[in-house]
């Protein structure tokens, strides 16, 4: 096992384009790292890279103790897994399997050991035998992560493995492989455009946006504390509501002015983004949950948003509520993720928008209810409007850049 370091890596196609700007990214030994983004946003490549698929442009890779920038692939001591499984099909799952360790001479006891120990650990022993064509899109899966895992490299490299299957064995995979990988402790790197995948498997996750490294850290953290506009938009699903709105000083305390109503702003939040203050008489990005949403009950403790049901997705153990508020809709393509979320972050109408709330399953509202939402103002998050930085709370630090 080996650490893999990014230190201020490029990569710049012909005709000036760069895929990847100045990367530094650490996964620490025996680490699960995903790199997660849309298409086109350069984590691709930076597994190429490290992978030497990929010529760096600038800037250093390394695996262990070594710099690997000119070094051949098959010298790098990895294994990649990819999403066409690239199993030779006139092969068992025995002769797939051990074919990697018979190109390195290695023993033949030793080869029949380590192929017996991996088919166990992914529950391919009844299997051996049988050609890939048998198999079903799963069990094909795992014996190209075995074939990658029978090498014993320094570290694990995983470009979209699960794309090809379909959404329930997705699941079972993601959590197979996450279990695999704890068990084996192997430092992996691993990418995908999907954040619900890379929020369910990785330690770390490292989001990308137009080859820029926009944020690292742990799944919760991510979350709860997204760096800036496009993290907040991009992790979490549904997405985050986001609207334009005035921050205001109402006698001794600060209110957000959205629409027709105005949320007053608790001393224990200001308190934990000072900032905040900052942005009074001035125009910010309010960010909230839909599960940060719900259907106002006799209770006036909380803020309410009066609006119209358009729409309710009932998903069994909850359902989710589109309501048109009276408000400003966040258009600010340049700072958040558009395809997240596009149809909810264009304007519905010039002083309107639709608002995503999490119900209870057992919630009455109809498409045609006028209905209030409670707002939990524990759970706002806050944006400038210009750079798309979050007005992060104290003692809160993260990885990030500054702008989407």
């Amino acid at each position: 096992m080996a650490e893999i370091r990014f230190v201020h890596v490029s990569k710049e196609y012909g005709g000036g384009t760069l895929a990847v700007r100045d990367l530094n990214l650490d996964i620490v030994e025996g680490e699960f790292v995903v790199l997660v983004g849309p298409s086109g946003c350069g984590k691709t490549t930076a597994l190429r890279m490290v992978a030497g698929l990929e010529e760096i442009t600038d800037g250093e890779i390394r695996i262990g103790d070594r710099v690997v920038n000119d070094l051949a692939p098959r010298e790098r001591d990895i294994a990649m897994v990819f999403q066409n499984y690239a199993l030779y099909p006139h092969k068992t799952v025995y002769e797939n399997l051990v074919f990697g360790l018979r190109m390195r001479k290695v023993a033949k006891e030793e080869q029949r050991r380590r192929v017996e120990e991996i088919a166990k650990i992914l529950g391919l022993e009844d299997m051996l035998q049988r050609r890939p064509a048998q198999l079903s899109g799963g069990q094909r899966q795992r014996v190209a992560m075995g074939r990658a895992i029978v090498r014993e490299p320094q570290a694990f490299l995983m470009d979209e493995p699960l794309s090809n299957l379909d959404a329930k064995l997705r699941v079972q995979m993601r959590a197979e492989i996450a279990r695999i990988q704890q068990a084996l402790k192997v430092t992996t790197l691993y990418v995908t455009h999907d954040q619900v995948e890379a929020m369910t498997m990785g330690n770390r996750v490292a989001v990308m946006r137009g080859g820029v490294l926009q944020q690292v850290d742990t799944p919760q953290r991510l979350y709860d504390l997204p760096a800036n506009l496009f993290v907040g938009s991009f992790v979490g699903s549904p997405a985050m509501n986001l609207l334009e709105v005035g921050l205001e000083r109402d006698g001794g305390v600060l209110v957000c002015q959205v629409g027709e109503s105005a949320i007053e702003l608790p001393v224990e939040t200001i308190a934990r983004r000072p900032v905040v203050r900052d942005y009074v008489g001035r125009r910010i990005a309010l960010g909230i949950r839909p599960e940060a949403l719900a259907e106002a009950t006799g209770d006036r403790d909380l803020p309410r948003l009066r609006g119209r049901v358009n729409l309710v997705e009932a998903l069994g153990a909850e359902s989710l509520a589109h309501v048109e508020v009276s408000a400003t809709q966040l258009d600010r393509p340049e700072l958040v993720d558009m395809s997240a979320s596009q149809a909810r972050l264009l304007p519905v109408g010039e002083q309107t928008a639709t608002m995503l709330a999490r119900l209870d399953h057992d919630a009455t509202a109809r498409p045609g209810d006028v209905i209030e939402l409670a707002v939990d103002v524990r759970r706002l998050h806050f944006f400038d409007l210009e750079t798309g930085a979050a007005l992060q709370e104290v003692s809160t630090p993260v990885t990030a850049s500054a702008v989407g």
